[in-house]
């Protein structure tokens, strides 16, 4: 088979599995296991799924802009961590909210009545607040990455300096009690450190499977984050070893 037929029928297969582990698709495609790992780095730098632990998942940004995604399900793992995160929320912050899926929804929940200034890097989630008559947007501006759908670069560190905000909602990739917070991309784990020197207090929002994943670059140990909001209940066995940071 074809290589690009092997991808076209990763992608396929996408569209009705919610994650796929890389071991069934080398038995799906009768391939080896490093043939089907190259065809999902390749695919991923093209943005058109997203690698995650032990497997694949489709690009949630461009479910969104497409208008093709099914939203946050009831009960489950991310509306958990939104509701947790949405009670930080006050009138009057300034808050920065960089790219992800995870931050895109909160942002979308932000209750309509709050009053809020919202500095973020994505343009999908400023779009996400264009019903929200309360929150003023600034929207940084740079070199924009299609894959991540955010701006990143010399301008956007230089607009970084003229802010300190209350709060800073960060999303990441991964997350280990030894190797900290981490990510796939180098140039935005410099751009999330200067974001948090840039705010009061950074919250970090995960869902459960994010939890022990260590990608390439590490952001910050776990002793910079002041608190870590999950679906998981604060005193989880699977949150041991977090100490030092509010668990909510």
């Amino acid at each position: 088979m074809l290589k690009e037929e092997r991808q076209q029928l990763i992608l396929e297969h996408l569209k009705t599995a919610k994650k796929i582990n890389l071991g069934d698709l080398s038995n799906m495609l009768t391939v080896s296991y490093d043939s089907v790992r190259r065809d999902v780095i390749e695919l991923e730098d093209k943005g058109l799924l997203k690698k995650v632990h032990g497997g694949v998942v489709s690009n949630s940004y461009l479910n969104i802009l497409s208008g093709q995604r099914k939203g946050v399900k009831k009960g489950g793992d991310l509306e958990i961590v939104i509701k947790k995160a949405l009670k930080f929320l006050k009138n009057n912050q300034i808050i920065i909210l960089d790219g992800g899926t995870t931050n895109f929804f909160l942002a979308e929940q932000i209750p309509k009545n709050l009053t809020l200034t919202v500095i973020t890097n994505s343009p999908p989630l400023a779009m996400a607040l264009n019903d929200h008559e309360n929150v003023e947007v600034i929207l940084l501006g740079g070199r924009y990455y299609k894959r991540y759908q955010i701006a990143m670069g010399p301008e956007v560190s230089n607009q970084l300096k003229r802010f300190y905000a209350d709060l800073y909602f960060m999303g990441i990739n991964g997350i280990d009690k030894t190797k900290g917070l981490s990510l796939r991309n180098y140039e935005e784990s410099i751009l999330k450190q200067q974001m948090m020197s840039s705010a009061k207090s950074t919250i970090c929002c995960v869902v459960e499977e994010k939890i022990g994943v260590v990608e390439a670059y590490q952001i910050c140990p776990i002793s910079k984050l002041n608190t870590l909001v999950t679906n998981l209940e604060p005193d989880s066995i699977d949150l041991l070893g977090f100490e030092g940071v509010e668990k909510v």
